[in-house]
């Protein structure tokens, strides 16, 4: 009989966190039927962006403006906020699967700035860094694991002399990475996205007893293709993080936003739930990580 107990491998500190739920128009819609006006209503002026969760251990500056929840700022001024925790802990059961269970500790709400591709467009949706100690560690705690053979190396450029090389399981994994079987991740798991929601609904005219009946997480269904890049961030011979990306590509789905219908990428299915986390087959992490190492020439 296969033991599905789950086992500890190790907690990690993550370097950077960020859940990017402005990607979800599954999250959106629900909003938008409940009365918010997201993003931003041109006749009443009220302004509703979806939060972005965010977390880094070494602090980080950013816009005043763009901070959300109670702590917002007016002004362009440019604030360095301190330190937060956010950890990762990895799990491995009998079956051969890993989880990757993630919790914020401290953290802070962020607006989501313009891009030239809108985030409902975006492959990737959900973030993590680790420090590189982590890639070691973790290939020798599931050393004698079979790996995958089909696991293969991308790379992306990135600011001055910075690359990104990342695993991916076979051609229709290029854009997302490894397979991942479940994961869920949901704004109501965040106090301070809680308590911006409640500042919000008198703004919106929405009573404040409707939020207790909205689903705003996102958890993967049969339909959604969803995968996880691992990688690292490779700079002047040395890695400066391992990095953790969770994407999903299919199907695509459409609403009827403020303003016209809007096309995008499946996030999942509206669920709730209480642990944040990402399951993905053992074998596929511990191969797409050799194979990383690997290309490093650090076999």
């Amino acid at each position: 009989m296969i033991n599905l107990k789950w086992e500890e491998l190790g907690v990690y500190k993550l370097e950077s966190a960020q859940i990017f739920f402005p990607a979800s128009l599954e999250i959106q819609e629900e909003l938008l039927k409940a009365g918010f006006k997201v993003p931003y209503d041109k006749n009443s002026g009220v302004k509703t962006p979806i939060p972005v969760i965010s977390a880094f251990s070494h602090g980080k500056e950013i816009r005043a403006r763009n901070l959300l929840g109670s702590e917002n700022h007016s002004g362009n001024d440019i604030m360095v906020l301190p330190e937060e925790d956010a950890f990762l802990k990895v799990l491995l059961n009998g079956g051969g699967y890993l989880s990757f269970q993630v919790e914020f500790k401290n953290y802070h709400l962020e607006e989501m700035g313009f891009t030239s591709v809108p985030p409902r467009m975006w492959n990737a949706w959900a973030s993590f860094s680790i420090p590189p100690s982590a890639l070691e560690e973790l290939m020798e705690k599931l050393k004698g694991l079979e790996e995958e053979n089909n696991i293969y190396i991308d790379s992306l450029g990135r600011r001055g002399r910075e690359i990104e090389i990342y695993a991916y399981k076979g051609r229709k994994y290029r854009e997302l990475g490894i397979p991942v079987y479940s994961y869920y991740f949901g704004l109501k798991n965040f106090k301070l996205a809680w308590r911006y929601f409640e500042e919000k609904c008198h703004e919106n005219g929405v009573e404040r007893e409707r939020l207790n009946f909205l689903k705003l997480g996102l958890r993967k269904n049969k339909e959604t293709r969803a995968g996880l890049k691992v990688g690292v961030s490779w700079f002047e011979g040395q890695i400066r993080r391992v990095i953790l990306r969770l994407g999903t590509n299919y199907p695509r789905i459409k609403i009827q936003g403020l303003y016209g219908e809007l096309w995008g990428k499946s996030r999942g299915k509206l669920d709730t739930g209480e642990t944040q986390f990402i399951t993905v087959k053992a074998s596929d992490f511990y191969g797409a990580l050799k194979k990383v190492n690997k290309t490093l020439g650090r076999e």
